[in-house]
């Protein structure tokens, strides 16, 4: 290379360094100076960036479904019942009902096998004294004393638990009460919850929603029981049967569980 062409060559390149070093003073000059604009506005808005992604422990469903899972959020260590059940285990917490949820317990319990042993052993008691409704004694009898049973206990629950208990703002479910008390104070409150319940609010108050819904289900079986047998004292009787029968329902529900245990058919639930 010639002795010309290298101090062009060198004055295009001194020229070419310094254009670019201009660019970078500019640069700098140019956040410098942002920065200082910054810092004069005041500290920097952290609400106005974006969020970090955070984990969202969300509670999966099976644990409302099991009824068996500690409620930590709430600020009690009480078990959870499962939102369907009619029946509350002692020492479960219970969960809120909505008038959808009243009809969810109500369909649930109508559809369930307990209420279908109800239903039979109705009916072969109803067979075996030949009693009310009075079909009779021959083998046809008693598949109408069970059709009978079925939806004699089907309106009762449907009126009391899925209509009055919504309109009424009561608690449809029985609240077990479990052997942290005696005996006898449970027979009594087991036996008294025909007449008296729970609120939505929690509180005690007479049990309006099974007392209408179990004389309209009485009522109602004028339209299929004999015909010798849709008197209003035949009615009245249904009635007062009816609400019997429930006292006794719920008494089983109050110590079915420590019959269980104490033949080894059952395992206490946490409490």
């Amino acid at each position: 290379m010639s002795i010309v062409q290298m101090v062009v060559n060198g004055g295009w390149m001194g020229q070419e360094f310094s254009k670019k070093k201009n660019l970078a003073v500019v640069a700098l000059w140019a956040a410098l100076a942002c920065t200082a604009g910054a810092q004069e506005a005041g500290v920097v808005d952290v609400n106005a960036l974006p969020d970090a992604p955070s984990v969202h422990m969300a509670v999966p469903a099976a644990t409302v479904l099991q009824g068996a899972q500690v409620e930590q959020l709430a600020g009690t260590t009480r078990p959870v019942a499962k939102k369907t059940d009619k029946f509350i285990p002692a020492g479960f917490q219970a969960q809120p009902l909505t008038a959808r949820d009243k009809v969810n317990v109500t369909l649930r319990d109508i559809f369930s096998w307990e209420s279908g042993v109800g239903f039979t052993l109705a009916a072969g008691y109803s067979q075996v004294t030949n009693g009310h409704p009075d079909y009779g004694s021959d083998k046809g009898a008693f598949g109408e004393r069970l059709g009978a049973a079925a939806a004699r206990d089907t309106s009762q629950d449907l009126f009391s638990g899925a209509i009055f208990a919504p309109i009424l703002h009561e608690d449809p479910r029985y609240y077990v009460e479990g052997d942290s008390y005696g005996v006898v104070h449970r027979t009594l409150y087991a036996v008294t919850r025909p007449l008296i319940t729970r609120s939505d609010s929690g509180h005690s108050r007479i049990n309006g929603s099974l007392l209408l819904g179990y004389a309209a289900a009485a009522a109602l079986t004028n339209a299929y029981y004999p015909g010798n047998e849709r008197t209003v004292k035949d009615t009245a009787r249904t009635y007062g049967a009816s609400i019997g029968g429930a006292a006794l329902g719920f008494f089983f529900q109050e110590f079915v569980d420590d019959a269980l245990e104490a033949v080894h058919l059952h395992k206490r639930q946490l409490q």
